[in-house]
């Protein structure tokens, strides 16, 4: 194990200068007014913060423009923080759970290879919709209890919380589909998770870490690198994703921040067809109706475009084009200078499922919201004190517990994933790369992911999560 003392020394340093002067304006925000002799409340306390405070936000990010490197385990500011960890957004893949489970159910490898695009895309609407609040809502937490949401609410992007090595988050949807994710590194950050229906013979395996840099013009940029398996077992198929698309935050000096996808995916099915998804956007500030002036993809292009082309034999069989978080048109682009459009669908309006978690009461302290449960009940108060003191006691505790093992030489133990060595992979992960157009991407990138993780199977899963106890007597907080 690599443990950098200086270097946490530094984070620790940035992440109180951070909170000193959040917690400052925050409370210069809520003393009581002369005019009206009485305590403004935390929620709207905060929501004036933000809106008045543009500069010393264009003074936190202008320091964290010097500093070089991964700023994934710097501790951000607490306003900017979602009540959500990490380990729960690998759920968004299996949360459209009738398009997850569908491929199962069709009989041509094409329209399969389809469905599996369209899960794709409504999951990564659906990933950047869990951190993404409203103005009403952050004035009234309970507005998204509402079945009917207020008109007219600006999108507030917020940043999940790190997820500590160890949290687990265990989910279902349908009472059928298991969710398994778990924390397998915290420097650099990695989650690994796994989701599987048995009945239905569907499930999806992988690993994500993620790589987070600051940018010219106040931009965040959050590299996300890893790959997933999709599985068929009823048609013998399998699927495999590569890196997901970079993620952009971009608006930040506006104090109008929106997310933008860039780059280029992959999808290699055993069936022989390969999916190139590639995401445009040039950076251009936009004509104010949500239009690019111009764009990757041209002049006056819509912010947000994807197109994705999906070959097989060296000939174009689909594209999808459109808007990952909006509406998209799907082609089939085989017949000679003809397309036909077989669908077009708002990532909107395919329904989700709801979530299902064990009552906090029954989780494990390990288990993400157990864990974090005082921390995300201060940040939907709006309460920064408490954000602060709760979370710093995890990750004090977490501090302690990777010096324990560094002075011992021992290695954390994972639950529900195992590391692979260095160069060693799957057979399943080298054959279905091979189709991939990027030689880059063939070998599995292990020193950015700490390694490749590969999930122990359903059997031993279910039994692990029927004893519920992951780690003895030990807890977060030490």
């Amino acid at each position: 194990m690599v443990y950098n003392k200086n270097k946490w020394s530094r984070r620790t340093s940035i992440a109180q200068l951070l909170y000193t002067s959040f917690i400052v304006i925050y409370q210069n925000k809520t003393k009581t007014s002369p005019s009206t002799n009485r305590r403004k409340s935390p929620t709207r306390s905060l929501i004036m913060m933000t809106r008045s405070h543009i500069s010393q936000l264009r003074t936190m990010l202008s320091f964290l423009a010097t500093i070089k490197g991964d700023l994934s385990n710097i501790t951000a500011p607490p306003f900017i923080l979602a009540p959500i960890s990490v380990t729960e957004i690998p759920a968004s893949w299996a949360a459209h759970h009738e398009i997850f489970l569908r491929p199962a159910h069709e009989e041509d490898p094409g329209r399969r290879v389809l469905l599996v695009l369209k899960n794709f895309f409504c999951s990564l609407n659906h990933q950047v919709k869990a951190t993404t609040t409203t103005t009403a809502e952050a004035e009234n937490p309970d507005e998204k209890k509402k079945k009917k949401k207020k008109a007219g609410g600006v999108g507030i992007i917020k940043k999940p919380l790190n997820g500590f090595l160890g949290e687990i988050f265990i989910g279902s949807f349908g009472g059928s589909t298991r969710v398994v994710v778990e924390q397998v590194s915290h420097h650099p950050p990695v989650t690994a998770s796994a989701l599987y229906n048995l009945e239905q013979g569907i499930s999806s395996s992988g690993y994500v870490a993620q790589e987070t840099t600051f940018t010219g013009g106040g931009s965040v940029c959050v590299k996300q690198v890893g790959h997933a398996i999709l599985r068929d077992r009823v048609h013998e198929e399998s699927h495999l994703r590569t890196n997901l698309p970079t993620m952009t935050i971009r608006g930040l000096l506006t104090g109008r921040p929106y997310v933008e996808l860039q780059g280029t995916c992959y999808v290699s099915s055993s069936s022989g067809y390969l999916s190139t998804i590639v995401f445009g956007d040039d950076g251009d500030d936009d004509d104010g109706k949500g239009m690019k002036k111009s764009s990757f993809w041209g002049s006056g292009g819509p912010r947000h475009y994807v197109r994705a082309v999906v070959r097989k034999d060296g000939k174009d069989v689909y594209e999808i084009t459109g808007q990952w978080n909006g509406l998209l048109t799907v082609r089939d682009v085989a017949a000679d200078g003809h397309a036909t459009v077989i669908e077009s669908f708002h990532v909107d309006h395919i329904p989700s499922v709801r979530l299902d978690v064990k009552p906090i009461e029954k989780q494990s302290p390990w288990e993400s919201r157990r864990a974090w449960e005082k921390v995300t009940g201060a940040i939907r108060r709006g309460d920064m004190g408490d954000i602060v003191r709760e979370k710093g006691k995890i990750e004090e505790a977490q501090r302690q517990m990777r010096a324990v093992e560094e002075n011992n030489g021992l290695e954390w133990p994972r639950v529900f994933f195992q590391r692979s060595g260095k160069g060693e992979k799957s057979k399943e992960f080298t054959v279905l790369a091979r189709a991939l157009p990027d030689p880059l991407l063939r070998e599995p990138e292990m020193d950015r992911t700490a390694g490749s993780w590969s999930f122990v199977g359903v059997e031993a899963a279910e039994v692990l999560i029927k004893e519920g106890a992951y780690h003895d007597s030990l807890e977060p907080t030490g």
